[in-house]
């Protein structure tokens, strides 16, 4: 091999050992399908049914609704064959020393007929979190995180946007969100340093895909404390192009 070649052998070596490494880097999956955890949330005990909300301070807001039903409190909100909805699950354990860029999309939290769309959320570490005013009407945006700096926005005009990411700039639990205006708008918002999470849907199910193939913990966390779950974390095996199914079950706590 003459020494030009020899050059171009380690050039095109360094290449591929620089592509591999930032493949895994930001935590792709080289030469695998990835996997998926998916699962039931369910609930044991005593379902008490949330009450409408009362909207009549507001004329927007008891507009909106004219001859609909109110909307339910969502402090809990029940799912199809005794499940509950807006659980959060995400991976806690599993992912060390991989890094994730954050989506190019705005994540989006909407005020719609005066309720937050989503009630339960979360956002990648770095990604844009649109908050808007979709109403006709004054609402503010008050985040009160633990971990972040709080912030409180006055969107009095429909159509206003706020960007939280200015403001959530660290991985936090459950940062709660809320519009003093009108006292039963609330949302909790998660930011997450990957994009491995869910929340439960109508059913009670979650889905969690493109897992690279190997063991990981996941949490659960639900807004009402008088809640708990079997199992708040569990562990599971993640195989390529497999499903990995678990269900735990909530139920209310003695105190």
């Amino acid at each position: 091999m003459t020494f030009s070649q020899r050059i171009m052998t380690l050039a095109f070596s360094l290449v591929i050992a620089t592509a591999v490494s930032a493949d895994i880097s930001v935590g792709g999956v080289p030469g695998g399908k990835g996997g998926s955890i998916t699962g039931t949330v369910k609930f044991s005990g005593k379902k008490i049914q949330p009450k409408p909300i009362i909207m009549q301070g507001d004329p927007f807001c008891a507009k909106y609704y004219a001859g609909k039903k109110a909307p339910l409190k969502e402090r809990w909100k029940w799912g199809k064959n005794d499940t509950l909805q807006n659980v959060f699950v995400t991976v806690v354990k599993g992912l060390e020393g991989k890094k994730f860029d954050p989506p190019k999309e705005a994540h989006l939290i909407d005020q719609v007929g005066c309720m937050y769309i989503p009630h339960v959320s979360g956002a990648v570490l770095g990604q844009k979190i649109n908050i808007r005013n979709s109403d006709n009407t004054l609402h503010n945006v008050h985040g009160l995180p633990r971990v972040n700096k709080e912030f409180n926005i006055g969107q009095p005009v429909k159509g206003m946007v706020h960007d939280a990411s200015k403001d959530l700039t660290k991985v936090e639990e459950g940062v709660f969100i809320k519009c003093d205006v009108h006292a039963w708008m609330s949302t909790y918002l998660h930011v997450v340093a990957h994009p491995y999470f869910a929340v439960t849907q109508e059913d009670g199910t979650f889905k969690i895909e493109g897992l690279p193939a190997g063991e990981y913990e996941i949490k659960f966390w639900h807004e009402f404390r008088r809640f708990a779950p079997d199992n708040a974390t569990l562990k599971v095996k993640v195989e390529d192009g497999k499903e990995a199914k678990v269900t735990v079950t909530y139920s209310p706590t003695k105190n």
